[in-house]
C-alpha cells in the first residue's frame, strides 16, 4: 500500500459554510487522506450537506444533546477506500470506520474526549474500538489531556 497521509484536527465548530470550506482547503493544501475532525458541533438530524469535490466520503457522529461535540472522518476522493461497518456515539464522541483498500484492511477512529474524567471515559472507549478494529488501525483525536499540565493549562 502507499504513503497515506492522516490530518486530526479539532475544527471548533463547522456549522458555518465559510469554514467548512476554508477546512476542506487546508486539509486539501495538505493533501490528506483521511480527516479525523473532532468538536464539529453538528446535531443530529442538522448535518449539513459537505462538499464532494476533494472529500468525496464523509462520515458524522453528531451529537444528541446540544451543538457541541461532534467527530467526522472525511475520506479523500482520490482515496479508494470501500467501508463495510461503522461504529458510533449518539453523544458525538467518537467515529470508527473499517473498510478496505484493495485487500488491506483500515480501521479508522475520530475521539472527542470530555474535558473531565479523560482517562475514565478512554478506560471504557478504547476497549470498544479495540474489538471493532481490524488491520492497520489509525485513531486521532482530541483527549483533552495537557501534555505538561503546569504549561499548558
Amino acid at each position: 500500500m502507499a504513503d497515506i497521509r492522516v490530518c486530526t484536527f479539532n475544527v471548533k465548530g463547522m456549522n458555518v459554510p465559510a469554514k467548512r470550506s476554508q477546512i476542506c482547503m487546508s486539509l486539501k493544501k495538505q493533501k490528506v487522506n483521511f480527516a479525523l475532525l473532532q468538536e464539529t458541533h453538528f446535531r443530529s438530524g442538522h448535518v449539513p450537506t459537505m462538499s464532494k469535490l476533494t472529500f468525496n466520503q464523509w462520515f458524522h457522529a453528531p451529537s444528541c444533546s446540544g451543538s457541541s461535540r461532534g467527530v467526522s472522518i472525511a475520506i479523500h476522493k482520490n482515496t479508494p477506500m470501500v467501508v463495510s461497518s461503522t461504529l458510533l456515539d449518539d453523544d458525538g464522541r467518537y467515529l470508527f470506520i473499517k473498510g478496505s483498500i484493495g485487500t488491506h484492511v483500515i480501521t479508522l477512529g475520530s475521539i472527542y474526549a470530555p474535558n473531565i474524567g479523560q482517562a475514565d471515559w478512554l478506560c471504557r472507549i478504547l476497549p470498544v474500538f479495540r474489538d471493532f478494529a481490524e488491520g492497520t488501525i489509525i485513531l486521532g483525536g482530541d483527549a483533552n489531556v495537557a501534555l505538561d499540565p503546569l504549561i499548558d493549562s
